[in-house]
């Protein structure tokens, strides 16, 4: 028991940044198996069409894993202990992140708090991999952000 709490604390260490490809040791496409071996447990209620649910490391909160086809296609983040590796967090007004991306950030309305809410949006330019930060309408701050291949992250509600 002791050595699974160990790998779980080593697995994604609090200062390992959130990346296009995962954070720390959660990578985008690792395998279901890895997840598991990690202590992961996948979401109890699935939806009842498609292959995609939402895994959770104990430990992690704010942390959500969207697998597909067995693998790690999205992660989504709603804690401010997790910064990207450019310094973006849960919490941040939408000037700071604007700052941070500058002209490589996209902001488009968010399609249901728009025109106030916004998605700011970062896409890779030689991979499949983006980063969205979703914006409160009320507050201009991020509630949450996701990463992973850009087909994925593009989902508006998780798996929907």
């Amino acid at each position: 028991m002791m050595l699974s709490l160990i790998a779980l604390t080593l697995a994604v260490p609090a200062d390992a940044p959130v990346t296009l490809h995962g954070i720390g040791d959660l990578r985008i496409g690792m395998p279901v198996a890895a997840l598991r071996r990690m202590g992961a447990t996948e979401d109890e209620n699935p939806l009842e069409e498609g292959d995609c649910n939402y895994w959770y490391l104990p430990g992690r909160e704010g942390l959500a894993l969207m697998v597909v086809g067995g693998r790690v296609v999205r992660i989504d983040v709603e804690n401010p202990a997790h910064r990207t590796a450019s310094g973006a967090r849960v919490g941040m007004r939408e000037a700071e992140i604007r700052a941070i991306y500058g002209a490589a950030l996209r902001v488009e309305p968010h399609p249901y708090t728009g025109p106030e809410g916004h998605y700011l949006i970062y896409r890779a330019r030689a991979e499949p991999y983006g980063l969205i930060l979703e914006t409160n309408y009320e507050t201009g701050r991020v509630g949450q952000l996701r990463v992973g291949l850009w087909r994925y992250v593009q989902l508006i509600e998780g798996c929907a």
